[in-house]
């Protein structure tokens, strides 16, 4: 049972960019509102249908570095969010390398050791 604000299964709250190029249908360019080695979430202005595939861009500031990350992707889910006329989409991150992972993991690890960089 963890406290307030501790993250669960290593997901944290971070406002910096992702892009979505899918396969079928328009681009998607938001912020990460959550991630973790396998999920990322993001918020829209408008629905997305799950089950599509494309290419995810986004960037993790880490040890003074922006490492951009590129990995396939599909859509999990698509629900509405907290704000009104937003919608939550759930990224599944696919075929990550473990370079990938690591440096993932590493970027959540400093998040959630360090609550005041979070923006």
């Amino acid at each position: 049972m963890g406290m307030a604000g501790t993250p669960l299964f290593n997901r944290i709250r971070y406002k910096t960019w992702v892009k979505v190029i899918l396969d079928q249908g328009a681009g998607l360019l938001g912020n990460i509102e959550d991630i973790s080695a396998t999920t990322l979430g993001m918020e829209l202005d408008k629905p997305v249908s799950p089950g599509g595939m494309g290419t995810i861009y986004f960037m993790l500031p880490l040890d003074g570095q922006e490492h951009i990350i590129q990995a396939r992707c599909r859509i999990a889910a698509c629900q509405p969010a907290v704000t009104p006329k937003r919608f939550h989409i759930e990224l599944a991150l696919l075929d990550l390398d473990r370079s990938t992972t690591r440096l993932i993991d590493a970027f959540v690890h400093f998040l959630t050791g360090h609550p005041e960089s979070r923006r």
